[in-house]
């Protein structure tokens, strides 16, 4: 007859295998059935491929969560699907630094969401696994938005577009095909210019004309020292003349000092004797007007002294004319220097 088994044992067995449980939650899950936590959702507008439950959740980078559901709902009055994505955060993960007292940190949370901007993204944590996790960041810039009701007691996040969703928005503007077709035209053309030997030309004519090129630089070399030469020796030059020139100029400089010295001696005498000589000059020039005004006076049309000289000189005029005369007639007839004009008649 077997034995029959101990209730105490047993009882003892299954209690000790909860409290080995309970401890295994409490060591590996960090205590995450025990820590406060506030639930949150987040109505993303594109496709949550790649977010799973369990899946952190990050303030820059930070975790402070983790994903708990991933649903999907649809609205007969739109006629349209949403996805809402619940998610816990433990207030524990931030430290609260400063003399603030309690807070309440759901009011809190709803305070950045309507006034600093908390908004929800994904964000990719591998490109080769395709894992996502939900991103939480602060938008200031963003307008206020006015409070959302809770969704089944969490606090609603608005949601920002994901990177993915731009991306997929933009290549669906994309013209593909457009691109594709010129992309295969011009491979096809790369392909054809290599095929018809151009390049291969090309690159002989290049290593040709580096040829020449060297040989100009080596010719080019070989020329170039005895013109460096000729210029060193310019360049001697000039600095030997430049050095003879300043000896020269340090020599006549005492005998340009002097010269200016003197220069400036002449000038304060001239300037010193200026104003008599000034003085001197216009009394004589005064006194030439006065002559010149009496001058005009004797010689005027209307003048007595004008009428007096013209009338001599008529007068003078008639003496050389009957002078002239008599010179004629001696001249015709002699004798009458002896028995005058009318003896003359007689013979």
């Amino acid at each position: 007859m077997s034995k029959q088994a101990n209730p105490a044992v047993i009882g003892g067995f299954v209690l000790g295998a909860l409290v080995i449980f309970v401890g295994a939650l409490i060591v590996f899950g960090s205590g995450a059935l025990l820590r406060e936590r506030i639930a949150l959702v987040t109505f993303f507008p594109g496709s949550v491929q790649g977010l799973n439950i369990g899946a952190q959740v990050q303030f820059q980078g930070v975790p402070i969560g983790q994903i708990t559901g991933i649903g999907l709902n649809y609205l007969p009055d739109t006629n349209n699907f949403r996805v809402p994505v619940r998610y816990d955060i433990w207030p524990k993960n931030i430290a609260v630094l400063g003399g603030v007292g309690q807070t309440n940190p759901r009011a809190v949370i709803r305070q950045l969401v309507k006034q600093e901007g908390l908004r929800a993204r994904l964000q990719s944590i591998s490109v080769v696994t395709g894992q996502y996790v939900v991103s939480l960041n602060l938008n200031p810039q963003l307008p206020a938005q006015p409070e959302e009701q809770d969704y089944q007691d969490a606090i609603q996040v608005p949601a920002i577009e994901a990177t993915r969703d731009r991306m997929e928005d933009l290549l669906a503007t994309l013209p593909l095909n457009d691109l594709v077709e010129k992309t295969t035209g011009t491979l096809d053309a790369i392909y054809d210019l290599f095929s018809s030997g151009k390049i291969d030309r090309s690159v002989e004519s290049l290593d040709a004309t580096l040829t020449q090129a060297h040989l100009a630089l080596q010719t080019l070399n070989h020329d170039l020292k005895p013109l460096l030469d000729s210029l060193q020796q310019v360049l001697t030059n000039t600095n030997e003349l430049s050095v003879t020139a300043r000896e020269n100029i340090e020599q006549i400089a005492p005998a340009l000092t002097s010269a200016a010295e003197n220069t400036a001696t002449l000038t304060a005498n001239l300037q010193r004797d200026w104003a008599p000589l000034k003085a001197s000059a216009q009394a004589a020039l005064t006194q030439g007007t006065k002559t010149l005004a009496a001058l005009d006076s004797l010689v005027a049309s209307d003048s007595p002294t004008r009428y007096q000289l013209d009338q001599l000189l008529r007068e003078t005029t008639e003496a050389a004319r009957s002078i002239r005369t008599l010179a004629d007639y001696l001249e015709r007839h002699p004798e009458a220097l002896l028995s005058g004009k009318s003896g003359a008649r007689a013979r």
